[in-house]
């Protein structure tokens, strides 16, 4: 009886709705548990906060070179976005796309040392 529950649960898990390409995207993408939150302050300010899994690397003046906020797209979804300005006077700024094993919290230490280095700003969203 057990094993038909487990059996139901992998199909509904990746069969429901039967499509392939949602099946493949299930199958070969698991997101990572949050490194982050963008919380709201009562000012009406949103801020980064960081769990132990983000492993940040910098200390709190670092932390304040990150500017959060929070989006919708055309459809509704909401998403996180991140503005590192390490540098006072950037020469640009590059907007990131990071992989799908990591999140913004998780790349958020080597933004800040990437925006050092280069001498510019770095957009990235989730």
């Amino acid at each position: 009886s057990s094993g038909i529950n487990a059996e139901y649960g992998i199909c509904c898990l990746l069969c429901c709705p039967p499509v392939p390409s949602r099946i493949a995207a299930k199958l070969a993408f698991v997101p990572p548990e949050p490194s982050y939150a963008i919380i709201t302050k009562e000012s009406g300010s949103q801020e980064l906060v960081l769990t132990d899994k983000a492993e940040w690397q910098f200390n709190d003046r670092e932390l304040g070179f990150i500017d959060a906020f929070t989006t919708r797209s055309s459809r509704g979804n909401k998403i996180a976005c991140i503005m590192v300005r390490p540098v006072k006077n950037p020469l640009f700024t590059i907007l990131f796309s990071h992989g799908n094993a990591v999140d913004l919290g998780q790349m958020s230490s080597f933004y800040v040392g990437l925006g050092t280095r280069l001498n510019c700003n770095i957009f990235s969203a989730s």
